[in-house]
């Protein structure tokens, strides 16, 4: 696999090889693609239906897990000028529920969502008649795999899981030697409008992996109301991104030694720090690799401290 960088990205060369590929490995059968309404999937969805028209089936899938009202509010979007996209809603939020029911992990809600994802995937596509998925994965998602990161669910072949003999499909990846500014680039070339192209990234099980610990279905309702009001209330802000989890309220007090860290860290020696350790565990990425473990929280931080400057400097 040949990673371009920004300078080299030609979307037009781009665009015309990869209508290519498309068509000499589909030829006249039909495909499925599964859109999220996130810039990756849209824009590969774009390209593979400028490839092969109506013989491209475009989904959305419902897990139940989404944002408040996402499943039509997609919908509609891409059925409006310019792109007039078709989506067909797939209603599966019981089984989807079903297999992260009990999982605490965050790996292990991640590889039940792929194998409720694909098996939901498997049962249209039999149904439809497409013997090909065409997936909008991005460079970043192999890496992030491959290197133990996290499971991304959109990636199977390069990990071992053969998608034709497990689900009755093959896959296509156009996209996937691209990272998210030159799939940005790309979206614009194929009409996609500037609010899609500069949407942030949402991850691909959705609020599952911002609902920490055991998924319950009020959890998670708690969760999507305060994900609304989070991205509303900063819509307008500039952030490149912004979101909202819920955890467990379960907790205890930080031993001396890391309030001591945080003390040395955050430049507060002479002052008390209301220090928590959280029971919940999360996954968080150190030198490249993938740790898990629990999260230290500071409740509030001095009164004569700036809380701007506490946290720069945490996250310095």
């Amino acid at each position: 696999m040949i990673l371009m960088s920004n300078v080299d990205f030609d979307a037009d060369s781009f665009i015309e090889s990869k209508l290519n590929e498309i068509r000499e490995a589909l030829g006249e059968g039909r495909a499925l693609i599964a859109v999220s309404g996130g810039v990756d999937s849209t824009t590969c969805a774009l390209l593979t239906r400028k490839a092969i028209g109506k013989n491209l089936l475009c989904v959305f899938i419902d897990t139940g897990l989404m944002r408040k009202g996402e499943p039509e509010n997609v919908k509609r979007s891409l059925a409006k000028p310019p792109l007039k996209l078709p989506l067909k809603i797939i209603r599966a939020r019981r089984s989807f529920m079903s297999k992260v029911r009990g999982l605490t992990d965050a790996e292990d809600k991640r590889k039940a969502f792929r194998e409720a994802f694909y098996s939901t995937l498997a049962i249209v596509a039999e149904k439809e008649g497409c013997n090909w998925l065409i997936q909008g994965t991005i460079a970043p998602d192999l890496i992030e795999t491959r290197g133990g990161v996290k499971t991304q669910h959109n990636v199977l072949e390069q990990i071992g899981i053969d998608p034709k003999k497990i689900y009755g499909f093959k896959v296509l990846e156009p996209i996937s030697t691209l990272y998210k500014p030159q799939v940005r680039i790309l979206s614009r070339r194929l009409g996609l409008p500037e609010s899609a192209c500069e949407r942030q990234p949402f991850p691909g099980p959705g609020l599952l992996v911002r609902c920490v610990g055991e998924v319950k279905p009020g959890k998670l309702s708690v969760l999507k109301e305060v994900t609304d009001i989070v991205e509303r209330a900063f819509a307008s802000s500039g952030a490149q991104q912004y979101f909202a989890a819920v955890i467990d309220n379960r907790i205890a007090d930080a031993p001396g030694e890391i309030v001591r860290t945080l003390k040395s860290t955050l430049q507060l020696h002479d002052e008390i720090l209301n220090v928590k350790i959280l029971q919940s565990q999360a996954t968080g990425v150190r030198d490249g690799s993938r740790i898990y473990g629990r999260m230290v929280s500071i409740l509030s931080p001095p009164e004569k401290s700036n809380p701007q400057t506490v946290l720069d400097r945490a996250i310095s």
